[in-house]
């Protein structure tokens, strides 16, 4: 007597799909082409003009300096850029001179120093005629001193 196996549609299924990846595997595909030219064979770049180096003879052209901000300033605009200053400054010179003979601890100390320094270099901007640098330096020095809490 013989015996006949029915197989289930199931195990079937389960069978094709095995043989199907094993048919696609990388394993059994040729090796890939290489695709492009290798970078040794590809073609040189043509290269940016070098700069002239100090030892050569330097142009007599200078570019022309950009026109400063407060030229394009009205009169009532550079008075209220100047105010603005005044009152930054004015206000971080008062939490500066609180803090002045006090003990401070050492994050205060840097906040101090700084808001000093701002100070300094906003003076300096006003002494070069760079309104916007002044008033973005004492707006900074203001911001900063608002943190030192001396009583």
């Amino acid at each position: 007597m013989t015996r006949r196996v029915i197989a289930s549609p199931s195990l079937v299924r389960a069978a094709v799909v095995v043989l199907a990846f094993a048919a696609a595997s990388c394993a059994h595909s040729p090796p890939r082409q290489q695709r492009g030219v290798p970078v040794e064979s590809r073609p040189t770049p043509p290269q940016p003009s070098p700069e002239p180096s100090s030892t050569e003879h330097p142009t007599t052209e200078t570019p022309a300096p950009p026109p400063k901000v407060e030229s394009a300033m009205t009169p009532q605009q550079r008075k209220e850029s100047i105010a603005r200053v005044v009152a930054d400054s004015t206000a971080a010179s008062a939490a500066v001179k609180k803090c002045a003979k006090r003990k401070l601890l050492p994050d205060q100390e840097s906040v101090f120093d700084t808001v000093q320094s701002l100070l300094a270099q906003t003076r300096a901007a006003l002494g070069r005629s760079e309104l916007w640098n002044a008033e973005s330096l004492a707006r900074k020095a203001r911001q900063l001193a608002g943190s030192l809490d001396c009583p």
